[in-house]
């Protein structure tokens, strides 16, 4: 399998995407914006749409369109304030219809195919792009943990630290904006919000601390990524999609287990209770 080169890109991208997703992702699950990454997806979609149909780089457009999308949401966030979300809806409603009605000036076949994502022709430019993108993520994380922990745990306390919460915030969202937009060509529009929900979702059932949440995350991002594309190589399946099937039965499962783990608990304090009785 990995003797084609398309394939070792494919596997390289897997692991960056894997990396990247859960970190810009789980800032805004925290902050309860977890929606923003579908309006971001369907935004990149209309970018696309874009450049195939005007014969510009539909990863150029998808990019410029996710940044778009992504100013126009914080504009009305603030504009909004009571009711933040209405800015995600409003994008998101207005890029399916956007990429709606430019899709009908494109080739099926073209289209199709950033819907549920064409990660086994990935080129080399992307896979460069996908790099840098990946490290400028891994980059900042580290460098500003102190500060992104401090304005997820209260915002509040973090401005009378010092601490420039929106600088931060303003900082993820675009970060989260072009993962969304690279991500759309590798694993498809329609599911690459899901990969920036589950990682994050998954860890969540650990009930561990951010620090632990966030690297359980990453960890089972690139294991949903990884082995969904064995998967999809093995049995001709569409690979974002089934790295999204993945994800689930990887949530599905650690739910199991917990509900599971709550069940044991309880039934053993039943019978501790009756045998002091």
């Amino acid at each position: 399998m990995l003797t084609y080169k398309f394939m070792q890109i494919a596997f390289a991208v897997c692991l960056l995407l894997g990396l990247a997703l859960p970190l810009v992702g789980g800032f805004a699950i925290y902050r309860r914006l977890s929606s923003s990454g579908d309006a971001l997806a369907h935004s990149s979609l209309a970018g696309v749409a874009i450049g195939l149909a005007s014969g510009l780089s539909p990863l150029l457009m998808s990019i410029i369109a996710c940044i778009i999308a992504f100013l126009i949401i914080d504009f009305l966030r603030k504009r909004f304030n009571k009711f933040s979300e209405i800015g995600v809806a409003i994008v998101l409603s207005a890029s399916i219809g956007l990429a709606g009605i430019l899709s009908s000036f494109t080739k099926a076949n073209n289209f199709d195919a950033y819907l549920f994502g064409s990660i086994l022709t990935v080129t080399d430019t992307e896979l460069l792009v996908t790099i840098v993108l990946t490290f400028a993520i891994l980059a900042f994380t580290i460098a500003f943990y102190p500060s992104i922990f401090s304005a997820l745990y209260n915002e509040d306390e973090a401005k009378i630290d010092g601490v420039k919460t929106s600088a931060i915030s303003f900082m993820m969202d675009l970060l989260l904006s072009l993962t969304i937009a690279i991500g759309s060509k590798v694993v498809g529009s329609l599911v690459v919000s899901s990969l920036v929900v589950l990682p994050t979702a998954i860890a969540l059932q650990l009930k561990k601390g951010y620090k632990t949440t966030m690297f359980f995350s990453v960890f089972f991002s690139i294991l949903s990524m990884l082995l969904g594309l064995i998967a999809a190589y093995y049995l001709d399946l569409k690979p974002g999609a089934t790295i999204v099937m993945v994800a689930i039965a990887f949530l599905l499962l650690l739910s199991l287990g917990r509900l599971g783990v709550l069940l044991i608990r309880r039934k053993k304090m039943a019978k501790d209770e009756k045998t002091r009785v």
